[in-house]
């Protein structure tokens, strides 16, 4: 059972709900995160066998290990980052607003296409079309998929940087 690029932003959403200290039900991932409950269900069942989430007293848990591995050093070959023009959306990467690190943001800045945008920039592809949408609505989500772009794309010093924030992240140490 071959992942798809949804099953990367599901995993996070799981992630994000247990660092909240917020329980994870199939509509309630579908509402925040743009993807019907139907795909929810199967993106759950693929990423159950692909072991980055295991089922434990009725919940759903990510494997931390597991989803860094993915995240660090499978995503960027799986699902390369891929630049679509220029134009108005949302920054992501390092020129996301809610990420802090010594690297200079890209000018111009790395932004997902949005109705309503506040940011001109190089329109990047997001891992999956609702990304912006499920980021708008959490900012530990919008955190990590902006690392995740940051890998996706980045160059060696950057990917370095990157995979040591997001390891912090998924962690709970930022």
């Amino acid at each position: 059972m071959a992942l798809k690029p949804q099953d990367t932003l599901l995993v996070l959403k799981y992630w994000s709900l247990r660092q909240a200290g917020q329980e994870s039900s199939v509509r309630g991932i579908s509402e925040t995160v743009g993807i019907s409950p139907g795909e929810v269900s199967k993106g759950t069942r693929r990423l159950l066998a692909s072991r980055l989430v295991v089922e434990r007293a009725g919940g759903v848990f990510v494997e931390s290990g597991a989803l860094l591995e993915w995240l660090c050093y499978g995503v960027r070959y799986a699902y390369p980052q891929e630049s679509v023009g220029y134009g108005r959306g949302m920054a992501t990467s390092w020129n996301c607003p809610v990420l802090a690190s010594e690297v200079v943001p890209p000018d111009p800045p790395f932004v997902w296409s949005v109705p309503g945008g506040g940011v001109d920039g190089t329109l990047i592809k997001p891992i999956h079309d609702s990304a912006p949408f499920a980021a708008s609505h959490d900012e530990q989500l919008y955190r990590a998929l902006s690392l995740l772009e940051a890998i996706r794309g980045g160059k060696p010093r950057e990917l370095t940087i990157a995979r040591d924030l997001l390891a912090s992240l998924i962690k709970g140490e930022l």
